[in-house]
């Protein structure tokens, strides 16, 4: 397919953040106020006290294209735009509300963030806003040829003044009284009347052309670009789903899916039953970006970037219907104490509504209650008491199906009320959360949207079509924007495999090698006093002489790999309430390290293993009885090697060394990666301002101690944090160490971080960099420094050009595929490394942002250097998808997250004082500076 230029070559431009096309709600005030002021206020504060100005907020000028790899042709999900004409637009904001009572009203154009209330609030402000449309066609000026373009909510865009005649002094502003039953919705007919404001705000003129889009939305300078025309663009793609609310449900950030998928092209194998009421509907993302193009360096071209995806959602059903479903069994005669919690996991925080009292009301789930509407009683207005299952029948002449059904708790207006399950149904169009997902659903789920590449192209252009951004659209015509139907095709570069050294040389082809037999590059020095344990239940199925055979090939493995080891002290099985005390005593006989072996029904251990570890200084290597089970009777040697690979790493030896031809990587260079672990959803701002400590774990990792050996710790820090404040913490720790262990300090520093969206990078140059390069100064002033914000959370794909093959390691792009021109934003020093084996589904690449390079390194260093460390894993014979320091570096994130939920299990901690300050303390308490584990990759 020849690649299809999306637009004439145009001026630079730089990267820009496309806002939610469906705005969220907003947090209270206070809990607003306190994302700002962590997100960025700490780090200025810092650099006040150091007196450190803040940085340029700009990114450093790009280099030229690599040239090291084999060219190949890749295919993207990059469709360009082509602005053919300049078109003035003017930009409304609308406002619809209606009196409920003489002291409360309602207000539709507010912002939701619930699934339902998002989609409901939605499709009410459509129906209102299209209503006046449609009868006030003067002031409209549909007769004139004006096109309309409406978020949905409270952003209106127009190609004529709707207030040309005003006088330019007055109030440029529209009031539309309208009448509720004239507008068909069943829930507006009831409303007597709505209110309808559009007005102007100031500056309300954006003119289109592909000149503005040049000169105001890509500039090296931040500052300088304007995100309202990247808005607009995405608001022009999205009108046919806006306004045909019952097929499309569109969320943040460009998300649609079908909600009738069948009519608008996709198969029946795209709307897969996940069980318990829940079923999968297709989707596409779609994201507006700035791209050189085709035509290379110091060219752009706006586009739209289009994936393919799918997500659950739950069916609208009757929750007594969905409650069976959950645990498998009726449930008319009441749940345990297991199905209730079961249950309530799955349908916690969804809406459901009721018609009893003949008009539709909806409610939001809070839980499941023990008690059942024939036993569970309350008092009445005259002070009587009466059961549910009376009262229901006394006021609404209903006799209930299934009296001794345990009782809906719903949250209504603050408050908690009880109602039958039989009288509730879940309301459509919810996606199903993580929390709302069995463990099982979660693996069918995440298999079914794991698509190979052939299966998301098909979803992208059947998508793309059924939302019409085709070249027939007749909104987009009239505006002057075409976008093209096929998608870019660009050149890319696939790198050499690299050369790695166990004790002889073995060659990476394709991010895949086997690991010789012989020993490793550094074998550790194995603990004399040693446990063996295997932990289950009376259903377990594992033996003695499982353990027995474990042990011996455990052992036989260590040998070959040049571990000297004896016979573990202890070897048992236990039952699962007895290894914690076991593990207890064991560490207070000195043992230094214990192999466990835990049946995969056990979820709630490996959490309390890894406290204990963190206060005993005891390593506990934690492995699922499945892979045991299928060493000792399968002989699956690779898994066993695996296991062998982590115990060597968790004990301070190293396996293999990556040979570097070019000597990128030398001993002069410190590696650090920083990842990050955000609160789970719903928990991002202290507990909903309940007063306790809920932080953002920071993790790092770096070649301090050795070249090849990368090991970490990690902080805690307040949540919402654009610049990190932390990032002297990680450098003092980690330039501390190299100066400690390599007696020197070194000559260059390269961060790779995670965990920055595009619209943090104007923060991370303003304030974390100007911090880093303080605490780098610190130490000397000759060190330099290379910044690198790295991250999977973009729309892009890149395809072969010729799929082949039927699995995903035939269909997917190459390990070491490079891409550092065309596809990237022409203002930024940019690339796209796709280093790993895509085992299922299609690959992800990773996108690398330059933020700061003191070195101006060239395209073809940076990239040798990123692919090299993305075969520093250790444990598994593959290359991994970021660089191992980055990786790590989130495995300490995720371990510092774990550690927290163990501390504060049942106990929350109160928020008093500097949170910052207890934050720092209890880090000094959770983290392994202090530990004699801390020279060790405790989280292998």
């Amino acid at each position: 397919m020849p690649p299809v230029p999306p637009a004439p070559p145009m001026p630079p431009m730089p990267p820009v953040t496309v806002p939610p096309m469906t705005p969220m709600t907003p947090a209270p005030a206070d809990q607003q106020k306190l994302f700002q002021s962590t997100g960025n206020e700490a780090c200025i504060r810092r650099l006040q006290q150091l007196n450190v100005e803040p940085g340029a907020r700009a990114y450093p000028k790009p280099t030229e294209p690599g040239k090291m790899g084999k060219p190949t042709d890749v295919q993207t999900n990059i469709f360009g735009i082509e602005v053919e004409k300049e078109t003035t637009v003017f930009r409304y904001m609308v406002h619809a509300k209606a009196d409920l009572t003489p002291t409360k009203e309602a207000t539709f154009t507010k912002k939701g963030k619930e699934d339902f209330v998002v989609l409901d609030r939605r499709e009410k402000c459509c129906n209102i806003f299209f209503y006046a449309v449609d009868n006030n066609s003067d002031f409209f000026k549909l007769k004139d040829g004006n096109q309309i373009i409406y978020d949905g909510q409270s952003t209106l865009y127009t190609t004529m003044n709707l207030f040309s005649q005003c006088d330019p002094n007055e109030k440029k502003a529209k009031v539309f009284a309208i009448p509720g039953e004239s507008i068909d919705n069943d829930d507006l007919k009831s409303l007597k009347l709505i209110t309808l404001e559009v007005y102007a705000p100031r500056d309300n003129i954006l003119v289109i052309s592909a000149e503005n889009l040049g000169k105001r939305t890509a500039d090296q300078n931040i500052e300088k670009n304007n995100r309202e025309y990247t808005q607009f663009l995405e608001l022009a793609l999205n009108q046919h789903c806006v306004r045909e609310t019952d097929r499309f449900g569109s969320f943040e950030h460009g998300k649609v899916y079908f909600l009738k998928a069948l009519q608008e092209g996709f198969d029946q194998r795209d709307c897969v039953d996940v069980g318990d009421g829940k079923t999968l509907y297709p989707g596409i993302k779609k994201t507006i970006q700035y791209i050189e193009g085709p035509y290379g360096r110091g060219q752009n071209n706006p586009s739209v970037v289009i994936d393919g995806m799918k997500a659950a959602f739950h069916l609208e059903q009757n929750v007594y219907e969905k409650c069976n479903y959950i645990v498998g069994k009726d449930v008319g005669n009441g749940m345990t104490d297991y199905d209730r919690e079961k249950a309530a996991q799955v349908i916690k925080g969804l809406d459901c509504y009721t018609s009893h009292t003949n008009r539709v009301r909806h409610l939001r789930i809070d839980g499941i209650h023990h008690e059942s509407a024939r036993a569970a009683r309350f008092e009445l207005a005259d002070g009587k008491h009466c059961t549910v299952q009376q009262y229901f029948q006394d006021k609404y002449k209903l006799t209930l199906k299934y009296p001794n059904a345990n009782l809906l708790v719903c949250k209504e207006r603050g408050n908690k009320n009880f109602y039958p399950l039989e009288l509730m149904t879940i309301t459509k169009n919810q996606r199903v959360t993580i929390p709302q997902q069995t463990s099982q659903q979660s693996q069918k789920t995440t298999k079914e949207c794991a698509v190979l590449p052939d299966v998301r192209q098909r979803l992208i252009v059947t998508g793309k079509n059924a939302v019409d951004i085709t070249t027939e659209n007749e909104l987009l015509k009239a505006l002057g924007l075409k976008v093209y139907p096929e998608p870019l095709m660009v050149r890319a570069r696939e790198l050499d495999g690299k050369e790695l050294m166990y004790d002889k040389k073995v060659i990476a082809e394709s991010g895949k090698w086997r690991a010789p037999p012989g020993s490793f590059n550094k074998p550790a020095a194995f603990p004399d006093l040693w446990a063996l344990y295997a932990v289950g239940t009376q259903n377990s199925r594992f033996s003695a002489n499982d353990l027995n055979q474990f042990s011996m090939m455990f052992m036989e493995t260590l040998h070959k790999k040049g571990l000297a080891v004896k016979g573990p002290a202890e070897s048992s099985l236990l039952h699962v309430d007895q290894i914690m005390n076991k593990l207890q005593s064991v560490a207070d006989s000195k043992c230094k390290f214990v192999f466990v072996i835990t049946d995969d029904s056990i979820t709630h251990l490996h959490g309390k293993f890894k406290a204990l570890e963190q206060k005993t200084e005891m390593i506990i290597q934690d492995m699922k009885m499945t892979k045991a089970i299928s060493v000792c009777r399968d002989g699956k040697r690779l898994t066993l090697e695996n296991v062998i690979n982590k115990t060597n790493v968790k004990l301070g030896g190293l396996n293999y060394t990556v040979n570097d031809i070019k000597k990128s990587m030398t001993d002069d260079q410190l590696i650090i990666g920083i990842g990050l672990s955000a609160p789970p959803p719903g928990t991002k701002f202290i507990m909903e301002g309940k007063g306790h400590l809920n932080p953002q774990v920071i993790g790092f990792a770096s070649n301090a101690i050795a070249t090849h050996e990368f090991i970490g710790d990690f902080v805690l820090a307040p949540v919402g944090q654009d610049a990190m404040s932390s990032i002297e913490d990680v450098l003092k720790t980690s330039l501390s160490s190299f100066e400690n262990n390599r007696k020197k300090l070194p000559k260059r520093i390269v961060i790779y971080r995670s965990g920055a969206s595009e619209g943090s990078h104007s923060a991370i140059l303003a304030y974390e960099i100007p911090l880093a390069r303080a605490v780098i100064q610190s130490f000397s002033e000759d060190i330099k420094l290379i910044f690198i914000v790295v991250t999977k959370d973009h729309t892009y794909r890149f395809f072969k050009d010729q799929l082949r093959g039927t699995k995903a390691t035939e269909m997917n792009v190459q390990p070491g595929l490079v891409l550092d021109t065309s596809v990237t934003n022409p203002a930024c020093k940019q690339f796209f490394l796709n280093s790993h084996t895509t085992l299922q589904g299609t690959a992800k690449t990773p996108l690398y942002t330059v933020l700061a390079d003191d070195c101006n390194a060239p395209m073809d260093r940076l990239q040798e250097l990123t692919f090299t460390l993305c075969h520093h894993h250790q444990i598994v014979a593959l290359a991994t998808s970021v660089p191992t320091p980055l990786y790590v570096a989130n495995e300490y994130a995720k371990r510092g997250r774990t550690l927290w939920v163990e501390k504060t299990e049942g106990a929350p901690i109160e928020a008093e004082g500097s949170e910052s300050n207890r934050l720092k303390d209890i880090t000094k308490e959770l983290a392994y500076q202090m530990s004699t584990l801390h020279n060790k990759r405790i989280n292998a």
